[in-house]
């Protein structure tokens, strides 16, 4: 609930700034073709479901998690409807499981998985000077930095339940620390001034590669993740 109380705020903050500058810049925007350069910065809220086939493991549940998402976007246009784009980006890709055993408590545990990635995607845009709506289409690779767990775990002796909190090391027989997959996306654009715009985004990752290495009793895993982003772009 932090995480989506944050990008509410971020959201809030990042559309108040056409009503700032405006002030500022009373003149009106001229016409500018598309082409060119954009850099610029976003952050939001990332919610990430793990799939996987529940026959491997049927008495324990999955959960999404809450997590964020922050990027540094460039883009070039071609013209006013086409441009390519590419990113750096820092995802948290998270999940809550349970385990259901009838008659004894209930071990929980939350798992926190951090990405490193480069997405890059074709983007088309529509619409008027100001405001322009966009869809973006493309693939994504990159790595998983960092996994952080904590917990209740059962007692092998009683029916008692024990707190862990702790990093999980990878284990490079069993983990798969690369990552790739497909991105889309839909959004607003609103261009605050001739070289300044801001905008809102949703946007989905659906992931192609398993967290896990093929071996004997493998479990595949694969993240596909939501994310809704509002941030700022430079027009050059």
């Amino acid at each position: 609930m932090k995480m989506k109380s944050l990008f509410f705020v971020l959201f809030a903050v990042f559309m108040s700034l056409p009503e700032v500058v405006e002030a500022r810049n009373s003149d009106s925007i001229p016409a500018r073709p598309g082409r060119g350069w954009a850099v610029g910065l976003s952050a939001g809220y990332a919610y990430n479901m793990l799939s996987m086939p529940d026959a491997y493991d049927y008495d324990r549940h999955y959960m999404a998690g809450d997590g964020f998402s922050v990027s540094v976007p460039v883009r070039y246009g071609f013209n006013d409807w086409f441009a390519l784009s590419a990113e750096l980006s820092a995802v948290s890709k998270n999940y809550y499981s349970y385990r259901m055993i009838p008659q004894t408590a209930y071990p929980q545990e939350w798992v926190d998985n951090y990405y490193l990635s480069v997405p890059v995607y074709a983007r088309f845009s529509f619409g008027g000077e100001r405001l322009r709506g966009f869809v973006n289409a493309g693939v994504y690779a990159g790595a998983w930095l960092y996994s952080h767990r904590e917990g209740y775990s059962l007692g092998v002796a009683d029916n008692t339940l024990y707190p862990y909190d702790e990093a999980v090391p990878f284990d490079k027989r069993r983990d798969n620390r690369f990552e790739a997959g497909l991105l889309a996306g839909a959004g607003l654009e609103y261009k605050v001034s001739r070289h300044v715009g801001v905008f809102a985004e949703a946007r989905y990752l659906y992931g192609l590669t398993d967290m896990q290495k093929q071996y004997i009793g493998q479990i595949p895993r694969y993240n596909n993740t939501w994310i809704v982003q509002a941030g700022a772009v430079f027009l050059f």
